[in-house]
């Protein structure tokens, strides 16, 4: 028997009722992990038909990916603007180590989600991870302006004001500025020889 729905839902847009789907299920993957998201599961927080989800997502990693793009979105990646008008190296660093520690900890929930789920990696693997990882190297990159072709400093960045290092150190008891003020007293000083070092080579 045919589930019922109201004339409302029925004449809802088609993009609509995806991004309801999406939503349902980025709420399930957060509260159960990707073995709780069952097409029926998703269906009925979605308050949609499962055919409907299947004739939205009609491949198995369609709405894992759809899932994880509007986690990107929510999320809310910094971007290359948040250095206009800072024209020194410090500067930009400084302002890159608060906004992704500020970042670090609205994604928390879903960085221990795909620590602990390998189902999640595997479906989060491939273009969008690639793009994630491509805006983050970006970011590093404009922060570090002249040094961003030099792929000894931008090792040192990634590693230094990274996710694990961020939040080894929050893990050891640490609020999230004195975290932030740790990676900068270990990183600042080796950009700066680093950038000196490379304007006048021996």
């Amino acid at each position: 028997m045919p589930r019922p729905y109201s004339l409302g839902q029925r004449a809802a847009p088609k993009a609509e009722t995806r991004d309801r789907i999406v939503a349902a299920a980025l709420a399930i993957y957060l509260d159960r992990g990707m073995a709780g998201a069952s097409n029926l599961a998703i269906a009925r927080a979605a308050d949609v038909a499962p055919a409907t989800v299947r004739n939205h997502f009609p491949e198995p990693g369609d709405l894992p990916r759809a899932v994880f793009s509007a986690l990107l979105v929510e999320l809310r990646i910094p971007t290359p603007a948040i250095f206009e008008g800072l024209s020194s190296l410090r500067d930009r660093v400084e302002r890159l180590a608060a906004e992704l520690a500020a970042f670090y900890e609205r994604s928390e929930p879903w960085w221990r989600a795909y620590q602990r789920e390998p189902e999640l990696i595997n479906a989060w693997s491939g273009a969008i991870e690639q793009e994630y990882y491509g805006d983050i190297d970006r970011l590093m990159r404009a922060a570090l302006a002249e040094l961003g072709t030099d792929e000894r400093s931008m090792a040192v960045v990634a590693t230094v004001i990274g996710p694990p290092t961020y939040f080894g150190l929050r893990a050891r008891g640490l609020e999230s500025e004195d975290a932030v003020r740790l990676c900068l007293e270990l990183t600042l000083p080796w950009l700066e020889q680093r950038r000196d070092l490379l304007a006048h080579p021996a």
